[in-house]
């Protein structure tokens, strides 16, 4: 019976998933207001980006994920961040390392040049992007052009761990979506 039930549980929170992932406006930015964890609104908003991509690891190449870029936006101190995570097999959020690790992610930019810039790779998953490193993002981001940008990540430029590679893009903001 507990077999029976674990069977359905997990059905259950894969059908859920598979549901809200399914249900996501992809390839364009949009504004959302944000709640605390009793599910009730903050007054506060972020903007967020979905778009599709792939991985490849050890055990498989080329499988589809979710990428999601969030601009959590500028606090009163004048501090900013965003962070942007990969759901493999659409569903199941990536984390790059064990640890909060400094490393790299790359750029291909509309003119085929490549930028490299530095974020931290969070121990519960996704990358982030602060100080420095959210300004220099959010000079891409926010360039007013809605130009594509490719993204790679490679695990292992965070630590000394992993194979797996990232590739997604996001489109900057357009003109009239810039803060």
């Amino acid at each position: 019976m507990k077999k029976i039930l674990k069977a359905f549980v997990l059905l259950l929170f894969t059908l859920i998933s598979t549901s809200i992932f399914a249900q996501l406006d992809y390839d364009k930015w949009e504004v959302v207001e944000t709640v605390d964890d009793f599910g009730d609104p903050t007054g506060e908003s972020v903007a967020r980006y979905f778009s599709k991509g792939t991985f490849s690891n050890s055990a498989t190449t080329g499988e589809d994920m979710i990428v999601k870029l969030v601009d959590y936006g500028i606090k009163d101190d004048g501090s900013g961040t965003a962070q942007l995570d990969f759901y493999e097999y659409n569903k199941n959020p990536a984390s790059l390392a064990y640890d909060t690790e400094k490393g790299i992610i790359k750029m291909k930019m509309p003119d085929n040049s490549v930028k490299t810039l530095e974020c931290y790779a969070l121990k519960s998953g996704g990358l982030a992007f602060w100080g420095e490193f959210y300004t220099e993002l959010m000079a891409i981001v926010n360039n007013g052009k809605s130009e594509k940008i490719k993204i790679v990540v490679n695990e292992s430029s965070f630590g000394d761990t992993g194979s797996s590679k990232y590739n997604g893009y996001f489109h900057t903001k357009a003109a009239d979506q810039v803060k």
